[in-house]
């Protein structure tokens, strides 16, 4: 198996434990290999899990073998695809889909990635697209920096993004883009639970043909010298701005 097959990090499955017993989220794996060590501290949670999750000991030689080149911290826990991100899967998603959706178009660092994808679970967010090219998968960097966020999220990968918002107009969704040439009340938006929010490249931003989607685009007001901002850092803004507007 490759390194994507696994989550690890004792921090990052404890979180990732804690948060599926506090809010009932389906946990992203299913078997996990524990050191003797890691065992006995992630003891007290793993009782509470019962039947739910196949725990094998294993020592840190072996845990390097299945792993090899990270730092598993003495457990791995082996991740299973809550959604394969094809075509028909997004579909049926789609049937009972609650607003906002968050549309990522080619994030290609994993640490962005997973910082964007833990700051929208906290404002809410439950479904994020991105693009099957140009744009970072679902590592287990990516996960290990969301810290848990993807055992409440659902992500997938879909084909052509142009073609998705067009069909998620078609279901009422609103489009909003951010660019510095933005002109749109923020005010004026609908409702947070009708929109499709997208986010572009960290350098080049959106592509030319999704910002010509957009039913909105607003900009971000600076008040400083220098004109951009990180795309995690947009994001958090961007969502805040959309999530906590007056009523």
């Amino acid at each position: 198996m490759s390194r994507q097959d696994y989550i690890y990090g004792r921090r990052n499955i404890r979180e990732i434990l804690e948060r599926h017993i506090e809010r009932g989220s389906e946990l992203p794996f299913q078997e996990i290999w524990l050191t003797s060590g890691a065992k006995k501290e992630l003891e007290d949670i793993l009782s509470d899990l019962g039947e739910k999750l196949l725990i094998k000991e294993a020592s840190p030689s072996k845990l390097d073998k299945m792993a090899p080149g990270v730092n598993h911290q003495g457990v791995l826990a082996l991740r299973i695809q809550l959604h394969s991100g094809d075509k028909k899967s997004f579909d049926s998603h789609l049937e009972n889909c609650k607003g906002p959706i968050l549309v990522l178009d080619r994030i290609q660092d994993p640490g962005n990635l997973g910082n964007i994808l833990r700051t929208a679970e906290c404002f809410g967010v439950e479904t994020v697209l991105i693009p099957e090219r140009d744009s970072s998968g679902i590592t287990p960097a990516v996960e290990k920096v969301a810290s848990g966020a993807l055992a409440y999220l659902n992500v997938f990968k879909v084909g052509n993004l142009a073609q998705i918002l067009e069909k998620l107009q078609k279901r009422n969704f609103w489009v909003v883009s951010t660019s510095d040439k933005g002109t749109e009340d923020w005010s004026k938006i609908p409702a947070w639970e009708e929109l499709v929010i997208l986010m572009g490249n960290e350098g080049e931003g959106l592509k030319r043909i999704l910002m010509e989607k957009s039913d909105f685009t607003v900009r971000i007001p600076l008040h400083g010298h220098i004109s951009s901002l990180n795309v995690t850092v947009a994001t958090g803004i961007v969502l805040d701005r959309l999530k906590n507007r007056p009523k």
